[in-house]
C-alpha cells in the first residue's frame, strides 16, 4: 500500500480472529518500529512480546484495578487484552529522567511506526493506554525494573470499523 492509504486505512481495532501471528511478523514490526525518529536519538523504547500467561495475568490486573471505578474502560480494555492473540509491552527506558517529555513523544513515534506496518499487512492492532494504571503491577507479572508506558494489542481483524470522527484541519490551526 502506499504510505497515505496505509494512514487512511488504520484503525483501532478491539475485536480479533482467535489465530497467533507468526514472531517473525511481530520481531518484524518491532524493526520498524526502532526506525522511529527519537529525541536527540535516545531511542528509549524496549519492547517485549509476552506470553499468554503473562498477557492474561496483565489483563486480569487490570481489570481488578479498575472494576469498581465507576465508567472507567479498564475492564473493557481488559477482555480486549485478554483476547487479543498477541500483546507487546513497551516500556520507557528512563535512566535520564530530564528528557521524560522527550522519550515518551519518542515512544509514542516507536509504536505509530509498528501499528502502521502491521496496517500496511492488513493486520490489526491497538494502541493501549488503560496500562498507564497498572504499572507497578507488570513491573511485577513480568519481573522487569522497566517502567511500562503502554502495550500494543495485535492480531488478525475480525471487525472492519469505520473511521471514528476527526477534527477538520480548521479545527486544529491557529
Amino acid at each position: 500500500m502506499e504510505l497515505k492509504t496505509v494512514i487512511e486505512k488504520r484503525r483501532s481495532i478491539r475485536v480479533f480472529k482467535d489465530e497467533k501471528i507468526d514472531e517473525c511478523i511481530l520481531m518484524d514490526a518491532i524493526k520498524y518500529g526502532i526506525k522511529a525518529p527519537s529525541a536527540h536519538n535516545r531511542q528509549p523504547w524496549v519492547a517485549k512480546i509476552v506470553s499468554d500467561e503473562e498477557k492474561n495475568r496483565i489483563a486480569e490486573a487490570l481489570y481488578n484495578k479498575t472494576k469498581d471505578i465507576s465508567e472507567h474502560t479498564g475492564p473493557h480494555t481488559a477482555n480486549i487484552i485478554k483476547e487479543v492473540p498477541n500483546l507487546i509491552v513497551v516500556f520507557i527506558d528512563n535512566q535520564n529522567k530530564k528528557n521524560r517529555d522527550h522519550d515518551i513523544l519518542s515512544i509514542g513515534a516507536f509504536i505509530e511506526n509498528i501499528i502502521l506496518y502491521l496496517t500496511d499487512l492488513d493486520l490489526g492492532s491497538l494502541w493501549i493506554a488503560n496500562t498507564d494504571n497498572i504499572k507497578d503491577e507488570i513491573k511485577e507479572i513480568l519481573n522487569t525494573s522497566l517502567e511500562c508506558v503502554s502495550c500494543i494489542g495485535i492480531g488478525k481483524k475480525n471487525q472492519d470499523p469505520h473511521e471514528r470522527p476527526r477534527k477538520s484541519i480548521e479545527e486544529i490551526m491557529i
